[in-house]
């Protein structure tokens, strides 16, 4: 073999093993995700957190893996470390609507309901029709106690989906607190026409003084 022909071949080896570990690596984090989801899968919250924990890096540190973690986060009822993560993928990907619906969840857990109504506003400027985040606002100034302002975005949610038993408890309960009996009760038997056992529609009639 001539030098010139065993320098290419040597070449060629070392790119080819180059190539070899780069794709080891990323199968290394497709990997780690994938125990992630499989240990969800099976209610697992903590080892599909620490799988992703595993995942190498830049991958740990990139958007869908913080997203992921806030979502496991939450569900491990760490709502704050949850908060961290989600908006460290907001600040990785301004424009995302899963990732501000996401951070949401946490808030809610905590009640904090003042930075629930801004973030979904936030949400609803990049994207005005989106369930999540009209919802969230609702329950938001709900709790807030500005009712006929929660009844208003309930209303809108019940004209874009009809069938929604929680829209329509939101409505149903914005109306109660706003001193209308007679209207909140009608949208809670709507509720128990197909949810004959849903909670909140049968603690709201009792609190309307309303029968079934």
């Amino acid at each position: 073999m001539n030098a010139k022909k065993w320098i290419s071949l040597s070449l060629l080896g070392v790119a080819l093993g180059c190539g070899v570990a780069r794709a080891g690596a990323d199968g290394g984090a497709a990997d780690q995700f994938q125990k992630s989801y499989d240990a969800e899968a099976v209610g697992k919250t903590q080892e599909a957190l620490a799988a992703l924990d595993a995942v190498p890096a830049p991958q740990r540190e990139g958007y869908v893996a913080q997203l992921r973690r806030g979502w496991l986060l939450y569900k491990l009822g760490k709502s704050a470390e949850a908060i961290e993560a989600y908006t460290k993928a907001i600040a990785l990907e301004p424009r995302s609507v899963e990732a501000r619906a996401g951070v949401l969840l946490p808030a809610m857990a905590l009640r904090r309901w003042a930075d629930v109504e801004s973030g979904a506003r936030e949400l609803l400027k990049l994207d005005p029709g989106s369930y999540l985040g009209n919802l969230r606002l609702a329950f938001a100034v709900y709790n807030l106690g500005r009712y006929p302002e929660a009844a208003g975005v309930y209303r809108r949610l019940g004209e874009m989906y009809p069938s929604d038993v929680d829209v329509r408890d939101g409505l149903g309960w914005s109306l109660l607190k706003m001193g209308k009996p007679a209207e909140a009760a009608a949208e809670l038997r709507a509720v128990l026409e197909v949810a004959p056992r849903n909670a909140l529609a049968l603690e709201g009639l009792k609190a309307a003084g309303a029968g079934r």
